[in-house]
């Protein structure tokens, strides 16, 4: 069974989400981080067992109100995100079909080349 770990950055998002609950409802909070332990060891067990996720290499679970972004790794799960349920799904930039329109600049390069020049 592989080790299952969060992402800093889960890690940070689940903490604050547990502290918000927990000033209005402990009981609820203590139950969510239970739920999250619970799904740990499911992962543990199945990782293969959800549907996969929107960017390659990922798998989505559902724990609601939350969605966990799940991927293997070095021989170790990792919850890379966590997110409402709420919230829609993840996109690469690539895959958002949004083109970075540079007419009006010429003479200036995008900040996603890398050499974006200071404007007037």
């Amino acid at each position: 069974m592989p080790p299952i770990r969060l992402s800093k950055s889960a890690e940070r998002w689940f903490l604050g989400k547990v502290a918000e609950i927990a000033e209005l409802n402990p009981a609820a909070a203590r139950k969510l981080i239970e739920r999250l332990e619970r799904q740990k060891d499911l992962l543990s067990s199945f990782p293969q067992m959800t549907e996969k996720g929107v960017l390659e290499g990922t798998r989505k679970v559902s724990m609601p109100p939350l969605v966990l972004t799940i991927r293997a790794r070095n021989g170790i799960v990792e919850i890379a995100a966590i997110r409402d349920a709420r919230q829609k799904d993840a996109y690469a930039p690539a895959e958002l079909g949004v083109a970075y329109d540079n007419d009006d600049d010429d003479d200036k390069e995008d900040a996603y080349s890398g050499g974006a020049k200071p404007g007037p």
